[in-house]
Parts: structure tokens; sequence; C-alpha cells
């Protein structure tokens, strides 16, 4: 009974600190972030799905051609350019330096994008416990267990006449 008692507990913690984890695992700078390619019924509307996209330094962005016609990805400042991709082809890019690039397709320059690339995400705070003080002891409880000296009694009794010079 008290093996049942204490595993359900650390099982139940066990899940929980991976469920915990979890997004901080899959969330890493390797994971690729895709951009669709496409085309519509009008020229006018074909473009990147997602038209801006946001990225961590050390990531990469995927474009896959959903569409018919060869299209890129080329910035705009000559930078970068992926490959002429035909229907179904994929082209990437990572990204090492912060900032925001904007992108075009070579052969159609209305199909427009953009990428803001944001610092690495910096790791997840470790929690450090505090240490709390000790509170301070009592001070030390007197010795009643011998009296307590006694100054010495100067004073003469009444009626004596010490001190009078007799």
């Amino acid at each position: 009974m008290l093996r049942s008692g204490f595993v359900l507990p650390i099982t139940i913690f066990a899940l929980a600190t991976l469920v915990a984890i979890l997004p901080v695992a899959t969330a890493s700078a390797d994971e690729s972030v895709p951009v669709t390619i496409h085309e519509g019924a009008d020229a006018s509307t074909w473009g990147y799905t997602p038209a801006t996209t946001t990225v961590a330094v050390g990531q990469t962005v995927v474009w896959t051609n959903s569409g018919a016609f060869a299209h890129d990805a080329a910035a705009t400042d000559g930078s970068w350019k992926t490959p002429l991709l035909n229907q179904g082809a994929s082209g990437s890019m990572s990204f090492s330096t912060p900032g925001t690039y904007t992108y075009i397709c070579t052969p159609h320059p209305w199909m427009q994008g953009t990428i803001v690339v944001t610092a690495a995400p910096a790791a997840a705070p470790t929690a450090v416990p505090t240490v709390e003080p000790a509170p301070a002891a009592p001070p030390a409880a007197p010795d009643t267990t011998a009296p307590a000296p006694q100054a010495p009694d100067n004073s003469a009794p009444a009626g004596s006449d010490a001190g009078s010079g007799n």
C-alpha cells in the first residue's frame, strides 16, 4: 500500500515536468518555419503565406511552391536567394543576424514577403532557491542555580559609631 501511495505522486510529478518543458524543447533554434508560395485565379493574388514570418536567430525558413509556375524568394537587397522552385519543390534560408528582411519572387516581383529575425530566445531562467537565515537564537537565560554576587555593604549599621572617629 505504501508503495502505490508513493509511486502515483512521483509519476504525476514526472508527467507534469515533461509537459512543462515540452514547449521549450519543441521551440529550438533548429526548427524550420514553413512559408507557402501560392497562386490564385488572378496573378495579383499570388504571394507568400504568411506574408510576414517571424523567426529567431538560427532558425530556417523553408519556402514550398504550391503553385503551377516556378517561383523563388530573393532578398530585395540581393543578399540571398533561393533557387527557382518548380511546383512542389522547396528552398530554404537560415538567418543568423537579427533584422527585417524583405523579399520578392524574381520572376513575379509583385509577390512580396518579409522575414523578421529576432534575437535568439534566452534560456529559461533557472529558479535559484533562496535560503532564509535562521532566526537568531534567543539570549541565554541567566544562570539561576548560584546566587548572584552582591556588592559589599559599606554602610554602618544603624546606631553604631563607625565612621565617627570615637
